[in-house]
């Protein structure tokens, strides 16, 4: 994901922005648990597949890439329908983007050996994932976009709050020069006595409290997060079935394997509520069918919404990853063997 980030344009300009349309580019990572098996997916522009595919070369040597038809193919293009029935929602952060999930290493346990405490963040969906029907799908799929520095600022002025540091509110045009008036005949009484004393506008004036000490559980979390590089994230969940069987044992087991990674104190997974295939009130059936149309739509075409959380690649990492070798997982397949070029000496007939 940190390499990933390469994809950042660092600013489109004005004109780009506002008369041709352009955004900054975005991926999808994706894991699709079917009756079949649990697979992993990336959907990206072509012009970024040397990046992606040298960056997981490099962590798995093993690994196998294949260009594939989108599986999203394999239902209708429009659901709900008359045989399927659909439930999904985009998840958000419940607090700021500066407070952080829970990340793998808070997901190992200390004092065993390395192969013992390793414990895998997404071992439970992948379990739910290997024990679906044939009818069955669940579609997980994690939008990103590389972002600049703004959201890390935003976080800064929230570990001032945190630790009780005061910045001097900025003052008025006469309120500055009035100010600055008073401050220059002191200085100038004085000048006999002592050299000119200047304030520097804005100047944060911090402290070192008891308020500081009781929220480093709080404060340290957030300057890990924002030390690493940032990706503008949706969350997206569907689970899809047919009418006469549809259960929501399978909705549940998801919403609890992504529960693992919040905590009271600091950040966790909500759903959007405005996404989410829930309806109340006046007309309650149409909203219903509305809204799962459109849920089911903005997955297939990976449609990046307004409303979106801002992840680092630790967090990234965290929710998307090829499973580690722990994982026993019923139909997770893994490459037995391993394809392999020619020698280099081999003898060639012209």
């Amino acid at each position: 994901f940190t390499a990933l980030h390469a994809t950042y344009s660092f600013g489109i300009l004005f004109w780009d922005k506002w008369l041709k349309g352009k955004v900054e580019d975005w991926m999808s990572v994706e894991m699709v648990g079917r009756a079949h098996g649990v697979h992993f997916y990336i959907r990206l522009q072509e012009s970024y597949r040397n990046l992606v595919e040298s960056s997981i070369y490099a962590q798995y040597p093993d690994a196998e890439i294949v260009e594939v038809q989108d599986y999203t193919d394999q239902f209708p293009p429009a659901l709900p329908n008359k045989n399927y029935d659909v439930w999904g929602t985009d998840f958000v952060l419940a607090r700021e983007n500066g407070y952080p999930i829970l990340t793998y290493p808070n997901f190992e346990e200390p004092g065993k050996i390395e192969e013992e405490r390793r414990i895998d963040p997404i071992a439970n969906i992948t379990e739910v994932m290997s024990n679906l029907k044939e009818s069955e799908a669940i579609w997980l799929q994690l939008l990103i976009r590389p972002t600049g520095d703004v959201w890390k600022k935003e976080a800064e002025v929230l570990i001032d709050d945190l630790s009780g540091k005061k910045t001097a509110p900025k003052k008025g045009i006469i309120e500055s020069f009035v100010g600055g008036l008073g401050e220059f005949i002191a200085n100038l009484i004085a000048a006999p006595l002592s050299p000119p004393i200047w304030a520097v506008p804005g100047e944060a004036k911090p402290t070192l409290t008891e308020q500081t000490t009781s929220k480093r559980h709080l404060i340290d979390p957030i300057q890990t997060k924002i030390s690493k590089f940032g990706f503008e994230s949706v969350l997206r969940f569907v689970y899809i079935d047919q009418r006469d069987s549809f259960t929501r044992s399978n909705i549940v087991a998801v919403m609890g394997g992504l529960r693992q990674f919040s905590t009271q104190h600091l950040n966790a997974f909500k759903p959007n509520l405005q996404s989410m295939t829930i309806a109340k009130g006046l007309f309650k059936k149409s909203k219903l069918m509305r809204k799962k149309q459109f849920l089911y739509s903005n997955y297939r075409i990976r449609h990046f919404p307004k409303k979106f959380m801002v992840l680092n690649t630790e967090e990234l990492a965290t929710i998307y990853h090829f499973p580690i070798t722990g994982v026993r997982a019923t139909l997770l397949q893994r490459i037995e063997s391993k394809r392999g070029g020619p020698p280099p000496e081999l003898p060639i007939q012209i």
